[in-house]
């Protein structure tokens, strides 16, 4: 299973900050399908970059179930995240 919770990802440069992500929720059961739509510039490769652990939020909860241990990877270390990916 993966729980996202109030998931949100910003990005910061000196002068801006675009917020990609605001407030997702999303659970999705073993054995289901997920289909994620919308325009240009709406977030989705960014979802699918924290879903693939190759992004973090910047807050939120990323859960996810492993061998059935629940485990909030929302704020693994670069290092934790490739052990898991």
């Amino acid at each position: 299973m993966i729980k996202l919770t109030q998931l949100s990802r910003v990005f910061r440069t000196q002068d801006v900050e675009t917020t990609a992500l605001n407030n997702i929720n999303l659970s999705v059961e073993q054995g289901e399908f997920l289909a994620i739509m919308g325009p240009s510039g709406c977030g989705k490769s960014t979802l699918l970059s924290i879903l693939g652990m190759l992004d973090s939020p910047t807050s939120g909860q990323y859960e996810f179930t492993d061998n059935g241990n629940n485990k909030d990877i929302s704020q693994y270390s670069e290092k934790k995240l490739a052990q898991l990916r």
